[in-house]
């Protein structure tokens, strides 16, 4: 049977790893952007864990601040820190938040991976923007030299096909989560 944290213990493995407010204020939202999409597709037939879904997005950003202060790569520390805790399947989710290895043409399906790492696209700090604003924001701060550019381009790219294979599921376009979020 698979181990998810509920989201009290979520909230509680952030501040165990003394996760700043504005961190988890991020992650709180990617989790109802990534739920409202998961209940969404659920809704047209899509097999999905709402309370996977739930967990790995809230966890996303375990390690974030770690990463901030000590260097390494945030996603495979929160991976690998919640492995350890029993949580293999949330650990999954949270290791493919930045990089995904997806293929359109294969037609795996939406994964709760794909929902979070879409999901955390969309969130700007706490603001669900556009892909297109997303991806300005991340050239501007991470772009330093050519091959981030580089990098971040392809995501992007890579994020518009998983952004197609979502909506095309759904009544609903991608500029509606920016309307149905709006603060």
């Amino acid at each position: 049977m698979m181990q998810i944290p509920d989201i009290k213990t979520s909230i509680g493995l952030l501040k165990r790893k003394e996760t700043p407010i504005h961190i988890m204020r991020h992650c709180v939202r990617v989790a109802l952007v990534s739920r409202y999409l998961g209940s969404k597709l659920r809704e047209r037939g899509c097999d999905l864990c709402l309370e996977l879904i739930m967990a790995g997005a809230l966890l996303h950003d375990v390690s974030k601040y770690e990463s901030i202060r000590n260097g390494g790569d945030h996603a495979e520390m929160g991976a690998r820190f919640l492995k350890e805790l029993g949580y293999p399947e949330v650990a999954r989710i949270v290791k493919n938040h930045v990089y995904l290895d997806y293929d359109p043409g294969a037609g795996g399906g939406i994964s709760e991976e794909i929902i979070v790492n879409y999901a955390d696209k969309r969130v700007k700090h706490t603001d669900v923007v556009s892909l297109e604003d997303r991806f300005r924001d991340l050239q501007a701060r991470y772009g330093l030299d050519a091959m981030r550019r580089q990098r971040i381009q392809a995501l992007y790219q890579q994020s518009k096909e998983m952004e197609r294979a979502i909506f095309s599921r759904l009544e609903i376009h991608p500029d509606d989560l920016t309307k149905i979020f709006r603060r």
